[in-house]
């Protein structure tokens, strides 16, 4: 009995560790830390990008404001007013002078010139969190209120988006007129059409692989569903039913590797731009296709 369980032990550890439908390769592009005056990152907590997609845009925890050449990664000078952004968490490009940041500090939102630097400060009745632009409006999360609201560019509420009777929304990303918003706590996507009104819910697959912490959400231009688990240092990737398909990255502190990834979005050439606050950083990763490979 025992040489027949020692075989059989022996037989489970030669297996692979984990078996997955597909296979997403990609590679280390580059590693994003400091600005054209040395400036260094120390908790980036957003990445979002230009209107032409040309300029990526981070957000510190520590109240400064990066920009980088999505190709190449050129830094400009890093642009922070002390006193006036007080826990920036998020921003996006209003247009083509403009910049809002989402200052969560003090429960408001400013919209900052760059040219001038003059800023504009409008104060919200919730919390905000995440913000994008979309066709003209702007869509922000609730911090508390876990919901989604889509403002005018009056700041007037013209729609809400709620999360239902369970856990709110932590994270969301509009592409082709589909908004995913992702529920951490009963690890559910939300999908909103935005031009039919439909709701769908799909359950993400959490048996063999756990998902631990999930943080943000994206999907790339296929319908896949890429979810960034904090805990476990990875991105975990879904098809559009839910199912487990791969999970890319692993957790460390060298380049290529994830400590504390708090969020991911794609460039329009499709690399992913994760922000890692464990290792105060901002990593680019490319999808390597068999003709890229070769």
């Amino acid at each position: 009995m025992n040489i027949l369980l020692t075989i059989l032990s022996l037989f489970t550890f030669a297996l692979p560790k984990a078996v997955f439908a597909r296979s997403f390769n990609y590679t280390w592009y580059m590693t994003l830390k400091k600005d054209k005056r040395e400036t260094f990152m120390r908790r980036p907590l957003f990445v979002s990008f230009s209107q032409n997609g040309g300029w990526a845009y981070i957000v510190d925890g520590t109240g400064k404001l990066f920009s980088y050449s999505v190709k190449r990664g050129i830094p400009k000078p890093a642009f922070f007013a002390r006193g006036v952004l007080n826990k920036p968490v998020a921003m996006a490009k209003f247009s083509k002078e403009k910049i809002i940041v989402i200052n969560r500090g003090n429960q408001e939102i400013d919209i900052i010139n760059l040219k001038t630097r003059k800023i504009e400060k409008i104060r919200m009745r919730m919390i905000p969190d995440k913000i994008f632009i979309h066709k003209g409006y702007i869509y922000i999360l609730g911090r508390l209120t876990g919901d989604i609201y889509k403002f005018d560019n009056q700041f007037n509420v013209k729609e809400v988006f709620t999360h239902g009777k369970d856990d709110g929304f932590i994270d969301f990303k509009i592409r082709k007129n589909r908004m995913v918003c992702l529920k951490p706590i009963s690890k559910t996507v939300v999908e909103f059409d935005l031009k039919t009104g439909k709701r769908k819910t799909i359950k993400l697959e959490d048996k063999n692989h756990k998902l631990f912490l999930p943080v943000s959400i994206d999907v790339d231009k296929d319908g896949y569903i890429y979810i960034c688990d904090k805990d476990a240092g990875n991105i975990k990737i879904y098809s559009p039913k839910g199912s487990l398909l791969d999970i890319i990255l692993r957790k460390g502190e060298k380049i290529g590797n994830l400590y504390y990834p708090s969020y991911i979005n794609f460039d329009k050439y499709g690399n992913l731009w994760i922000a890692e606050e464990g290792n105060g950083r901002v990593e680019v990763f490319d999808r390597q296709s068999p003709k890229s490979k070769k």
